[in-house]
């Protein structure tokens, strides 16, 4: 049945290329920019801490990356020092150490599909005596995708959670490698410590 100049089928579509240009033009409006941020207090001093923060290897002890394909260039540990990855699952990509300045901050670059997402980060450490707070920043940016100016909004909630699950990984393998700490001068030898 026809209702005037358009069928029924012709208003559906168009109504559908309507909402998916407006879903799109959106999309485009939309920042594709976001910001994550943690921060964790580690039992073990600076000097522990700060080798699995300026190397590739010391990166894959307490986040994950792809099992395959990693490929480590460069020197082993400081500015310079990368990884980069051609997976199936996951895409391409490249991590790369861009500052290191020991014992209080490392900042590095990751770009992920042929620089679909570029993100950028720092860790700064803030050592005291045995302990060491770190905080961790990064800031990602999806380009001029207007599919991922949707997913950017969520992007700090998500990759927040993603990152303190890695700082207490982080915590772990730093406690398990930090010398146990000695008894304070005026404790008696035998008396328990903390």
């Amino acid at each position: 049945m026809r209702t005037g100049p358009f069928s029924f089928g012709t208003i559906i579509l168009g109504g559908g290329a309507l909402l998916l240009g407006l879903f799109l033009a959106l999309g485009f409006a939309l920042p594709g920019t976001w910001t994550a941020e943690g921060e964790r207090l580690i039992r073990a001093p600076a000097h522990v801490v700060y080798p699995l923060l300026d190397s590739p290897a010391g990166w894959r002890r307490w986040t994950p990356w792809p099992d395959r394909s990693l490929v480590e260039s460069g020197p082993g540990r400081g500015v310079g020092a990368s990884m980069s990855w051609d997976d199936l699952d996951i895409g391409n990509g490249t991590f790369t150490i861009v500052e290191a300045s020991e014992p209080n901050r490392v900042a590095y670059r990751v770009v992920v599909q042929d620089s679909a997402l570029v993100t950028t980060g720092t860790l700064t450490l803030t050592p005291t005596d045995a302990v060491t707070l770190v905080r961790w920043r990064e800031d990602g940016d999806f380009g001029w995708n207007p599919l991922m100016g949707y997913w950017a909004l969520f992007m700090n909630r998500v990759q927040s959670r993603q990152m303190a699950q890695n700082l207490d990984e982080l915590a772990r393998v730093a406690e398990s490698a930090a010398p146990p700490e000695a008894p304070n001068a005026s404790t008696p030898v035998g008396a328990p410590t903390r």
